[in-house]
């Protein structure tokens, strides 16, 4: 009886073990593919509407911001809303060959321009989670397309 207990509880955490390092590399994925549709519907929101996006990278996630004509402010519409990445997972962004140094100012920069003239600032941001040892890359050039790749493992 006491064998029959333990092969039980061996088959069930394996399975709990490998149905949840699925969901969370998922998670990833889906992260990433809301960000692509997010980058490339501010893209043609710009042109449509003769605005000016960018989209700063923090500690936390990212913020989408506005340009007022004078200054960047944080984007009014809640779909562009500010977005937080959970605790395992971490970014870097890679503009123009330099990597971007994700600060919390009170002043909001913008690192990757979003432009109504149909121009977008080329980019390669790479989100990483440490729970799953996964991660995803967003690429996106000149003329606002933008891909993913992954997720794929870490070490």
């Amino acid at each position: 009886m006491l064998i029959v207990v333990i092969i039980i509880t061996v088959s069930t955490s394996v399975i709990l073990l490998s149905t949840s390092l699925g969901r969370d590399s998922n998670d990833l994925k889906v992260l990433g593919s809301d960000m692509s549709k997010l980058v490339q519907l501010l893209y043609q929101e710009a042109i449509f509407e003769n605005r000016n996006f960018a989209i700063s990278l923090n500690h936390n996630g990212y913020q989408v911001l506005e340009y007022n004509g004078q200054s960047w402010d944080a984007s009014a519409p809640s779909l562009f809303r500010k977005i937080k990445l959970n605790e395992s997972q971490g970014s870097t962004l890679v503009v123009e060959n330099l990597v971007v140094k994700s600060v919390d100012k009170e002043e909001l920069i913008p690192h990757i321009l979003i432009l109504a003239s149909g121009e977008m600032t080329p980019f390669e941001w790479t989100i990483n989670d440490k729970a799953t040892k996964s991660a995803i890359i967003l690429m996106g050039d000149l003329l606002g397309t933008v891909q993913m790749e992954g997720p794929t493992p870490q070490l």
